[in-house]
């Protein structure tokens, strides 16, 4: 084969491979739209809190405790009436819900104004099952609480059980770099684009 078909090939090869991730990129920015920060009140009937793994000795991790900290901190602001923890025992035994309650607790929440749902194993399931206890206590509308790279996911998933909401960033620990950041983005979005082909979505 002469040198100008393999540069013809290559360069076929290239347009294709770039147009194959152009198409990909477009149907993950149409299933998965941008996470709505927008502000619609003043005072939310409550906050969900995202559950992020425990550590092995049952403390709270440092994306745990960000996560519960913006929620507290929404607390005493009075944006949110009450904090919905979501989360069961995924990675360890540690059930998060439990976990991120005693930290509330921790920082200065009053346990009557703190709820907990300790079935979800995931972020389909956080939405899925806050959403029930929602409607148990006629909370009509919420403050999602995640991470900066969990803000796209959760917000997906919170559309697809139609709530009333906003999303809401948690800090990022002191701990994360700014590699460790985009490895949990490239993570989480991998993660939702496959599930579009399991019918998991």
């Amino acid at each position: 084969m002469d040198l100008y078909n393999v540069r013809r090939q290559a360069k076929i090869f290239v347009q294709a491979a770039c147009g194959f991730l152009l198409l990909n990129v477009l149907v993950f920015c149409t299933v998965f739209r941008r996470p709505d920060k927008r502000w619609k009140k003043e005072t939310y009937d409550c906050a969900i809190v995202c559950g992020y793994y425990a550590e092995e000795d049952g403390t709270p991790s440092p994306y745990m405790k960000s996560r519960v900290e913006k929620g507290v901190s929404l607390l005493r602001e009075g944006k949110a009436a009450c904090l919905l923890l979501s989360g069961g025992a995924v990675a360890n035994p540690h059930v998060e819900a439990e976990v991120m309650e005693a930290y509330a607790l921790e920082l200065g929440a009053a346990q009557d104004v703190l709820y907990t749902e300790a079935q979800a194993v995931s972020t389909y399931h956080n939405m899925m099952y806050s959403k029930a206890v929602m409607e148990k206590h006629g909370l009509k509308d919420c403050i999602i609480v995640t991470n900066g790279w969990h803000l796209r996911k959760a917000d997906h998933y919170a559309r697809k059980f139609h709530l009333d909401h906003v999303m809401c960033k948690a800090d990022d620990p002191a701990e994360q770099t700014w590699l460790c950041g985009a490895l949990y983005y490239m993570k989480t979005w991998w993660n939702m684009y496959s599930n579009l082909f399991r019918g998991y979505w």
